[in-house]
């Protein structure tokens, strides 16, 4: 049995700790994997006790550290592993104190430390208490940093890094197209940086998401979501970094298990295109972990292996099919710490993501609910191995030094089951002359990815100076290198795609009269493209946090990136060397008790171009369409393979057919978008082309009432300076000629012949693609904005951010926030939730000027009110019950529909305009999902009995209230032409999750 004074003395512990694992208030913030200790050391009377000797002792790996107060009774230890210590302090006339503290991710967690006056002799019996923390002057991010074992233990969240993300302030859920991705102050989905152990494990291809590592694996995450220091960038939405768990000096042993069956699920209603009320979804997992002690206080192994199943139903009605999927890969993590002295620490992460999802594709009937055949197959692989090394040494009291060097490789490949049947549609009318036939091949997907990995080869190396110049000052300095690999490919499934149609007289006329009216033909279409796209970013950095007195701290910093994207044959794309973006702060303690603190930030963030966007504009392409008679009785076979008759030449605006066809070479019959060549990158980009940037700036307040209760407010700013988008020059083009005298230009330039990478609404110096008529050497021609024609970009995002922390005491905890914001503008970014396009950088924002028409209004990623409010409450001893509370007001939509004047280019993107029967339908302006409330509740309870090790018993509900609220609406208005609504507009197409739950176990040793 405890003693009563160890019991309070941990109790008292847990209160002073609990703010450190979960608090939704400016987090802290330095280095990528590590923290620091700072403390003040004080007498009875509050002076400063100068000279005292301070131990700090790892409970867990038994390293320890040694400092020696200054003149102001201050004390520092630099990059420490985070996890628990104890601090003993001795001092000639004080009775020594030993107390425990919490090192956390990231920077800097500060104590004060009091000492009474008594003898030095009773060291070896003193009881081990709470330090009492201080606020963290020495940073001005916000954010959340939560341990993730003891949040699990306390809090309903799902099991992946974004339920963790979305617990704090100023984060919002991206739209369902990009799967479980968060959007970060205002930012879309493909602006945040993920770390884990200082490995960057971002997707560079699109930049969505990151590498997918099993929860477990984590021990503590850092959501920054605005205010990061210069050691971070490539990102202007937030930065997600994570340490994983480590070894100790004790063997430990862990054993989990996770079910979610479909028989404790819910179901969400129908929508038009899906039968929600049949879905069907089965997940487990179990995993073990193993760790504990090479040599004691010297090496440390960690290892954990995760077997996940996860198998799903689902229909869709407007497809007309049932799809299952299953996967059951494993995951394996391994993690290695040496300390070569307590000084020097070594540090090997290893871990494989690699996974593979199989589907099934069988007909489905929605009205009789019968499944028929199997229809295709597919399958999807993602995932890779990775692996960091890292050295940390501590070479003097004012000398730190880092080292890393790792990689990061991921995939993402989906392909049809089978890949050599190809894919055929019918473009003819059906015997009422109501609609198309449609496709009559097996085959549903008309390309696959046989490849599509990134592989990150990054080294980093950073050094920390302490030193004393009017003031203290922490100089933090480094270098960060990325060297990246896109290989990607896509191909026709089959060889080719087949088309059929009926001839018309124009038809016919255009063909050299080689077709009649009425004559079915055939259009073949073979493409591939892709290569290997080989990029680099580079970073350097300087960040100075100087104490200018004992109330006000100035975070000064600088960082410059360097950006380069290559084309497959390792021409430049883009290149900027010039991204100077200034980190500056402030802290200031009014009261000079360290209870409360105001502070402000001003950052420039940049973003990289994104790999996809070098596959995109820059792959060796062959894409090519040659056009066959076929016979008029049965054009093709019971695959919708044609039996082919006569190639049609001679058509007008075809040229020769190049190589890789099916057809005769050298004939003119085909229509070759791209010959099998990479492009020469020199027309695709402005040659003053900048990269995407943002400015931020925030202003906060944050107080500490007694030992439970923080409370805090932030305003931040967010403005998107310029971003790095495709667009259209024809028509600019054309005009240019108009002013110069030169005729012919819109033969060539009409409309949709040049796209180029410009900043929208600056002026751009652009190289053209072709000679002017009756030129032999290409221009390149100063376009102002207004020559282009195209807005500036514009997104800007508010918000005001109410936090507080109530830590837990040994019976109750609450932590939350409420944040009211607007996020506005054109464009959203990286992305466009709108139509789900990926295509980082080169979405379809600004492709025609008159898509820019009513583009500026609320954002997808606006929610104007978010409430998040999450805690735990003790029933009983062996019992915990937690919950886990969002409300969130609705997102805003306008009406997408055809441009109204067919004579523009942007009338031919089809419904990709705010326009819907030919009225203007601005972005945000005309309706609005559901507000969405989510309460999801957990149980823990410990069981008593006598057993080996401890276990643990969990339950988790999620949506408790099972609540249904829309949570996205078909915006698409106009069905073939301005003149046809379409009757989907305004339809729910997802609702929210439904109620499930989850259970499962604890089992440690």
């Amino acid at each position: 049995m405890l003693s009563g004074t160890i019991i309070s003395s941990l109790t008292a512990a847990v209160g002073v700790l609990a703010p450190v694992l979960a608090t939704p208030t400016p987090a802290m913030a330095q280095d990528i994997s590590s923290g620091t200790l700072t403390g003040s050391v004080v007498g009875e009377g509050g002076a400063p006790v100068v000279g005292a000797t301070v131990e700090i002792q790892s409970t867990e790996q038994g390293f320890s550290r040694s400092a020696t107060t200054d003149a102001e009774g201050d004390f520092r230890a630099a990059l420490l592993p985070i996890g628990r210590y104890k601090v003993t302090i001795t001092a000639p006339g004080y009775a020594p104190v030993a107390q425990s503290v919490q090192i956390a991710l990231g920077g800097t967690s500060s104590y004060s430390f009091s000492l009474t006056e008594g003898s030095a002799d009773t060291v070896g019996e003193i009881v081990v208490t709470a330090a009492r923390r201080n606020l963290d002057f020495n940073e001005t991010t916000t954010g959340l940093t939560v341990d993730v074992e003891d949040l699990v233990k306390t809090t309903p969240v799902g099991r992946s890094i974004s339920s963790i993300i979305l617990l704090a302030p100023g984060t919002v859920a991206g739209d369902s197209t990009f799967g479980d991705v968060p959007s970060i102050g205002g930012s879309s989905v493909a602006e945040n940086a993920y770390y884990i152990n200082g490995l960057n494990i971002t997707n560079f291809d699109n930049y969505i998401g990151a590498s997918t590592v099993p929860f477990d694996f984590y021990r503590s995450v850092e959501v920054k979501t605005g205010g990061y220091a210069a050691e971070f960038g490539r990102a202007t939405g937030g930065i997600v970094n994570a340490v994983t768990k480590s070894g100790s000096n004790d063997l430990y042993i862990a054993l989990h298990g996770n079910y979610a069956p479909d028989s404790l699920r819910s179901q969400s209603p129908d929508t038009y295109a899906s039968a929600n009320s049949l879905y069907e979804a089965d997940s487990s997992s179990t995993t073990l972990e193993l760790g504990g002690p090479i040599i004691k206080d010297r090496l440390f192994f960690y290892g954990l292996t995760e077997f996940r199943d996860t198998e799903a139903s689902s229909y869709s009605i407007t497809g007309g099919t049932k799809t299952t999927s299953a996967s059951d890969d494993p995951f394996y993590g391994v993690k290695l710490d040496g300390y070569v002295t307590d000084d020097h620490h070594l540090e090997f992460t290893w871990f494989d993501t690699t996974r593979e999802t199989n589907y099934d594709i069988y007909n489905w009937d929605s009205e009789t609910g019968a499944v028929g055949d199997l229809a295709n197959t597919s399958y999807a692989k993602s995932g890779g191995e990775s692996f960091v090394a890292r050295y940390t040494g501590t070479l003097t009291d004012w000398l730190t030094v880092s080292a890393a060097y790792g990689k990061n490789k991921d995939s993402a490949v989906s392909t049809s089951g089978d890949v050599t049947a190809p894919y055929a549609y019918d473009f003819r009318l059906n015997d009422a002359g109501t609609a198309y036939i449609g496709r009559v091949s097996e085959q549903t997907s008309s390309s696959y990815t046989p490849v599509r990995e990134t592989e990150r080869e990054f080294w980093r190396f950073d050094a920390d100076l302490y030193f004393d110049l009017f003031g203290k000052h922490h100089l933090r300095a480094g270098i960060d290198h990325e060297n990246l690999s896109l290989a990607r490919e896509t191909r026709r499934t089959g060889g080719q795609r087949f088309y059929y149609y009926t001839a018309t007289s124009a038809t016919s006329q255009a063909q050299g009269g080689n077709l009649s009216p009425g004559q079915t033909y055939v259009a073949v279409s073979s493409y591939s493209a892709g290569g290997t796209f080989e990029n680099e970013n580079e970073a350097y950095y300087l960040q100075d946090s100087w104490d200018v007195n004992e109330q006000l701290t100035l975070n000064l910093g600088i960082r410059l990136d360097k950006f380069n994207l290559n084309g497959a044959t390792g021409e430049t794309i883009s290149s900027f060397d010039e991204e100077i973006g200034p980190r500056l702060g402030f802290t200031f303690d009014p009261l000079n008790d360290g209870r409360s603190r105001f502070y402000g930030s001003y950052g420039r963030y940049y973003l990289p171009i994104a790999s996809n966007t070098a596959y995109r504009m820059a792959s060796s392409e062959l894409s090519i369409t040659e056009y066959f008679l076929v016979d008029q009785t049965t054009p093709y076979d019971e695959n919708g393979v044609p039996n082919l008759g006569e190639q049609i030449v001679g058509y007008s605006s075809a040229a020769a057919c190049p190589a890789g066809g099916i057809g005769t070479v050298g004939v003119s019959g085909c229509t070759v978008t791209a010959d099998g060549s990479a492009p020469s990158t020199e027309s695709l980009v402005a040659k003053n082309l900048e990269s995407t940037a943002e400015d931020e700036f925030q202003f906060g307040y944050e107080r500490k009432i007694g030992d439970l209760w923080t409370v805090g407010a932030n305003y931040t700013y967010r403005n998107l300076l310029r971003n790095a988008e495709d667009v259209a020059i024809d028509l600019a083009v054309v005009n240019y000629c108009e002013e110069q005298g030169i005729s012919g230009c819109g033969s060539i330039w009409s409309g949709f012949h040049q796209y180029v990478i410009v900043n929208p609404g600056a002026a751009s110096t652009i190289t053209l693609s072709d000679p002017l008529p009756g030129e032999t050497e290409v221009r390149t021609i100063e376009f102002s904005a207004e020559d282009l024609g195209y807005p500036k970009a514009k997104r800007i995002y508010q918000s005001l951010e109410l936090t507080f922390d109530r830590a837990f005491d040994g019976i109750w905890s609450l932590r939350g926030s409420y944040v009211l914001s607007k996020s506005e503008g054109n464009t959203e970014g990286y992305v466009k939730s709108d139509n789900g396009q990926t295509d980082a950088g080169i979405t379809q924002d600004f492709d025609q000027p008159g898509l820019t028409d009513g583009a500026y209004g609320l954002l997808p990623n606006h929610r104007a009110h978010v409430l998040k409010l999450f805690g735990s409450y003790q029933v009983l001893r062996d019992l915990t019950v937690g919950g886990n509370l969002t409300v969130a007001s609705p997102r805003h939509y306008g009406c997408i529909g055809y441009y109204p004047d067919a004579n523009n280019p942007a009338y031919d993107y089809g419904a990709s305009s705010y326009y819907c029967n030919g009225e203007a339908t601005p972005r945000g302006s005309q309706m609005t999902s559901d507000w969405q409330t989510t309460f999801d509740v957990s149980l823990r309870y410990t069981v008593p009995v006598s057993m080996p090790g401890d276990l643990v018993l969990r339950a988790d509900i999620f949506n408790l209230f099972d609540l249904d609220a829309v949570s996205d609406l078909y915006e698409f208005g106009d069905l073939n032409g301005p003149d046809g609504a379409d009757l989907y507009y305004g339809q729910p197409t997802s609702y929210q999750s439904p109620r499930y739950v989850r259970v499962g176990f604890d089992w440690t040793f």
